[in-house]
């Protein structure tokens, strides 16, 4: 036989998919997962009357390539200034990530993303030829990034796209209003785009379990692209349905003909439940919201008990949270203490290098905190179940030297 061509290597491993590929089915208990608590397809179609007959008679042909008229209403209903129109559906949301980048960014051009950050966000645009710069929020100052760096690190001619993520994960901080008019003053004095990642818009940290959310920035500037899904706060990642707010018509354009070379268009399945869960979103986002805050609870009652390990903030929002290590080195590191966890526990939680980038400055105290960090979801039902696991594993550790 002929000797195969050796395939050349990925630019860039997907590090946190990896890790989740070889330990979330695995693993017994599952405290790194981002989402909230899902329902059945039943329980969602009961929320809304007719809704399973629909279904039911639903062909299953091919889809608009834009989404559903239907889909598209519902999600614009779910912004103030957003039209129908200025919706593009993808089949998930980190092909939004994917199609919008590499529709928008040129080799050169110079991408600004708040750090830590879900890997996409940054490897997407290196994936499109980009220059990624890492703007890292402060764990002392809540993981807010700082905004006269922002101003700095866009003082570049290629500059192009600042990427921002709020509520943010990993560490669940929000932008408030003084940031958010702050971000969009920048953008607008150098004359870049502002995306930005609001997959757990309306789980922001209100007053008992009622839906509350900050404004989406897409609202807040015409100019600014949005990233909206139904897999947080909604807790449907098994419909993996995201879209892009874009009210910009030519970005529209340029990215639903990238589009064309990726997915096309949406499962017909999908795209009619979500509908239905966005039409539904407030009893959705409820029962969400009423979950967390009980966990939260329990978590903040747990870093109290175990204060002498973890450094802690309670998140403003999302669905999770970004502790600290106290002492890392006497595990040899966060990573090896997840992996502790993980195979003397049976619990799952991610190292915060899994949010960060082998090519940040070591030296810098902000990603040294990510380093020293690691994420906690706790938007399950089953999250007091592995919270208590977690917390006999760690009764069985000896004491931390004084």
């Amino acid at each position: 036989m002929p000797r195969s061509t050796p395939l050349p290597a990925p630019r860039e491993t997907f590090h946190l998919e990896r890790f989740f590929a070889a330990t979330e089915f695995t693993t017994p208990h599952l405290l790194a997962v981002s989402d909230c608590e899902s329902c059945t397809v039943a329980d969602l179609l009961a929320l809304e009357p007719g809704a399973r007959e629909r279904l039911l008679g639903l062909r299953l042909g091919y889809t608009e390539s834009a989404g559903s008229e239907e889909l598209r209403v519902a999600a614009a209903g779910l912004y103030g200034e957003v039209e129908p129109d200025d919706v593009l559906v993808h089949a998930t949301a980190v092909e939004v990530i994917y199609t919008t980048f590499r529709a928008l960014l040129r080799e050169g051009d110079r991408v600004v993303v708040q750090m830590p950050a879900y890997q996409a966000l940054r490897s997407a645009a290196e994936l499109a030829g980009a220059e990624v710069v890492h703007w890292w929020g402060d764990s002392a100052r809540d993981w807010a990034p700082d905004l006269d760096e922002l101003d700095r690190l866009l003082d570049h001619p290629r500059a192009r796209l600042v990427v921002i993520n709020t509520p943010h994960n990993p560490t669940g901080w929000v932008a408030d209003d003084a940031f958010a008019e702050g971000v969009l003053d920048v953008v607008a004095r150098r004359g870049v785009r502002l995306f930005c990642d609001e997959a757990y818009r309306g789980t922001e940290r209100g007053n008992g379990s009622e839906p509350t959310g900050s404004a989406s920035m897409a609202d807040r500037d015409a100019a600014v692209l949005a990233l909206g899904l139904v897999s947080k706060g909604l807790g449907l990642p098994g419909l993996r349905t995201g879209w892009l707010v874009a009210r910009d018509p030519e970005v529209r354009r340029r990215v639903e003909r990238y589009k064309d070379f990726t997915s096309i268009c949406g499962p017909a399945p999908s795209e009619l439940l979500a509908a239905v869960a966005l039409r539904q979103s407030d009893a959705l986002l409820s029962r969400s919201r009423r979950l967390l805050a009980a966990n939260l609870d329990r978590l903040d009652a747990f870093m109290t008990r175990w204060s002498g390990w973890f450094e802690w903030r309670a998140p403003s929002g999302g669905s999770v949270t970004f502790p600290r290590l106290v002492d890392p080195d006497r595990w040899g590191g966060v990573a090896a203490f997840c992996e502790r966890a993980r195979s003397e526990a049976g619990v799952l939680l991610a190292p915060g290098g899994l949010f960060s980038d082998a090519r940040a400055d070591r030296a810098d105290p902000r990603v040294a905190a990510v380093d020293a960090s690691f994420r906690v979801g706790y938007g399950r039902a089953s999250f007091a179940e592995g919270l208590d696991a977690l917390e006999r594993w760690l009764r069985g550790v000896e004491s931390p030297s004084e």
